[in-house]
């Protein structure tokens, strides 16, 4: 899902929420809920269920609603929907509890629903349930407008908890900073509860015993600062949520370190902690403490932390994911693109340049000193130098340009968009001089140059293999001539080098 549709759906969101709470009565709202829904995330199907009783659905004929198989579905018992005309669709249910449980069903033909649907999904079920309940008070008698005006208080609170989760899912789709996000959800999370204490606690290893705190609202900063770690058991309703991973609620500080009391200024009177997830696995936890004796934490609260916590854990998991995604496309030691990584580009650049007139130059470099300084020095000096070989290739580049590790000494640099084969002449010759200037190695000044083979792409040539044998024979030509120099591939070469 693009940032744009992320952003078309939480208007929507917002939009139910002044929608389904100007309704009058219990079943236009329900009707109204399910209609919107089903506009807002392009479902076929929306339906509510009230136990093993359709309150209201769209997306079929009047009276040809299969009640039975929406409330298998509601109930989990059933994964897919089928619709008259469209065949099997995915469905996603969120459910809600309390004296009148329900949940709201979606199905939808094209494509699975997203994990931010998911949540906008559970967000739409909630200010539906709130808003049922508003309206159920209001039918009461004249003796219960205080908790009318509670429930209308609950649901603002909703709305604004809507907002918050928002502008974190926005952050969070546009790959902001994870440190960023996770300090916006600590922000969050005091401004909606209210309390004097906010702080975010992950496992330093997904099975070790110690937790280490990472975002903070209101903790001592003088303390805070060093991110001080704590083991579980002793690290209050934070430890205790990773341990039961569910929601804790303790009073005081009981088994808590005293390093604990001092973050608080020991003056905690009461705390909340909710787990947080990595890929489904609990890695911390989000805990939010008060100074007041009196404070106690209402169901809603419960929802709220459970809601924050929710997307700290989508916020670890994208981030992690991004993470995992770079690691497998750029080499491990230099940070470059990977060979597969390259020569997916390579291929990319290549028709872009057969349709936009435009070539693309290719430059191979071999090390020529790198065996003896691994051999002399030591692989941890070898790895020094192509590390700062990959420095100052990358140093040399455009941000249109691609440079690649291959492997062992060599690299590889992708150049777009070059007119003449002067242009990638120019290039190679500053990355000659910059390789060829002095390198703190193991504790001494080293010089080691390089050979490089350059390879230009003519019109009608749109297999990568091509260009990279050339570039490859015209370094190879480099080095047969006296290393540390580049070479321009000329057909002549092919004629010296018959490589496979």
């Amino acid at each position: 899902m693009t940032d744009e549709d992320g952003w078309h759906l939480g208007q929507q969101l917002l939009e139910l929420l002044a929608v389904i709470s100007s309704y009058p009565d219990e079943e236009s709202a329900v009707r109204g809920a399910a209609e919107r829904a089903a506009q807002a995330l392009e479902a076929e199907v929306a339906a509510v269920v009230f136990g093993d009783h359709v309150a209201a659905s769209v997306g079929f004929p009047a009276g040809q609603a299969p009640d039975g198989d929406l409330v298998a579905v509601a109930r989990h018992e059933q994964e897919k929907l089928k619709v008259p005309g469209v065949g099997d669709c995915a469905t996603v249910t969120a459910k809600w509890g309390g004296t009148h449980p329900g949940g709201l069903v979606l199905a939808r033909w094209d494509e699975a629903f997203t994990v931010q649907e998911q949540n906008l999904v559970r967000g739409m079920a909630r200010l539906l349930e709130l808003t049922l309940n508003m309206l159920r008070a209001m039918q009461r008698s004249d003796r219960q407008a205080q908790e009318n005006a509670e429930l209308l208080k609950s649901l603002r609170q909703r709305q604004r908890l809507v907002e918050h989760l928002f502008d974190i899912q926005r952050a969070i789709s546009r790959r902001r900073p994870l440190a960023q996000i996770l300090d916006m959800i600590t922000g969050a999370a005091q401004d909606l509860l209210g309390d004097d204490i906010v702080g975010l606690w992950l496992r330093e290893t997904p099975d070790g015993e110690d937790t280490k705190l990472v975002a903070h609202v209101g903790l001592r900063t003088g303390v805070a600062r060093y991110r001080p770690k704590v083991p579980l058991a002793e690290a209050g309703a934070a430890g205790q949520a990773m341990l039961t991973d569910d929601v804790v609620v303790l009073h005081g500080y009981g088994e808590t370190s005293s390093l604990i009391a001092e973050l608080t200024d020991g003056r905690l009177c009461a705390s909340m902690a909710a787990p947080v997830h990595d890929s489904g696995t609990v890695t911390g936890s989000l805990m939010v403490g008060s100074h007041r004796q009196t404070r106690a934490y209402s169901a809603s609260d419960v929802q709220t932390l459970r809601a924050f916590a929710e997307h700290v854990s989508l916020a670890l998991t994208d981030a992690n994911t991004v993470d995992r995604m770079y690691q497998a496309f750029h080499d491990s030691l230099t940070g470059l693109a990977s060979r597969g990584l390259f020569l997916e580009q390579l291929s990319k650049r290549l028709g872009a340049a057969e349709h936009e007139a435009k070539r693309v130059a290719l430059l191979f470099l071999d090390l020529d000193r790198f065996k003896a300084v691994n051999d002399t020095l030591g692989h941890a000096a070898g790895d020094d130098l192509l590390t700062i070989t990959a420095g100052r290739l990358k140093s040399q580049l455009r941000a249109i340009d691609v440079a690649a590790r291959f492997g062992g000494d060599e690299f590889a640099v992708l150049l777009y968009g070059v007119s003449t084969i002067a242009d990638a002449v120019r290039v190679a010759e500053r990355i000659l001089r910059t390789l060829g200037e002095p390198m703190p190695i193991a504790g001494r000044q080293l010089r080691v140059n390089a050979s490089i083979g350059i390879a230009l792409s003519t019109p009608g040539m749109p297999d990568p293999a091509d260009l990279m044998r050339r570039a490859d024979v015209a370094m190879y030509q480099a080095k047969r001539n006296g290393r540390g120099r580049l070479e321009i591939f000329t057909d002549e070469m092919l004629l010296s080098f018959p490589r496979e």
